[in-house]
């Protein structure tokens, strides 16, 4: 009698599982892009819309490999970019390097990692660690203590909430 051989690839239900959950959101992406194009960019561009692990891969890769006809990183992604860096759209859209963030942003090969970061929330940190535009963004930040358009905010007491330096 023979004993029960064991896998020859210990990792091999790891592998499959891996499989399994690329094949599942790549069957997803396919089924949107195909019949409901609309869901399909609505899913896109709500950056906290909720979404399966699998679809949410699939999308990434996508995005990355530039897969999304009409997807314009600048349009979806860049705004929420500028936010991590204390920016606003209405603030940078008068700043006359626009043009050459954006393009910037519409040609990085980033466009997925981008798309996740922001969907999970990513820091400014981690986000400096992938943009092209991070440099520029943090150039053009407000300083510490002012608001997103540069304005010096006012001071509030820590004990009675007054508007005040300190509280008398």
């Amino acid at each position: 009698m023979s004993s029960p051989r064991s896998s020859p690839h210990p990792t091999a239900p790891a592998s499959e599982a891996r499989l399994r959950d690329y094949l599942e959101g790549e069957q997803a992406l396919l089924e949107l892009k195909c019949c409901a194009p609309k869901k399909l960019s609505v899913l896109i561009h709500d950056l906290s819309r909720p979404m399966s692990r699998t679809l949410e891969q699939a999308l990434a890769r996508s995005l990355a490999a530039g897969e999304i006809p009409g997807f314009w990183p600048s349009d979806t992604l860049m705004p929420p970019m500028m936010q991590r860096f204390g920016l606003t759209p209405a603030v940078l859209a008068k700043d006359p390097a626009i043009h050459a963030l954006r393009t910037t942003c519409n040609t990085c090969s980033k466009a997925g990692t981008c798309w996740l970061a922001l969907r999970h929330q990513a820091s400014r940190a981690e986000c400096r660690d992938f943009c092209p535009n991070a440099e520029a963004f943090e150039r053009r930040a407000p300083p510490a203590g002012s608001d997103a358009s540069g304005q010096a905010r006012a001071h509030q007491c820590g004990n009675c909430g007054t508007p005040s330096v300190r509280c008398t």
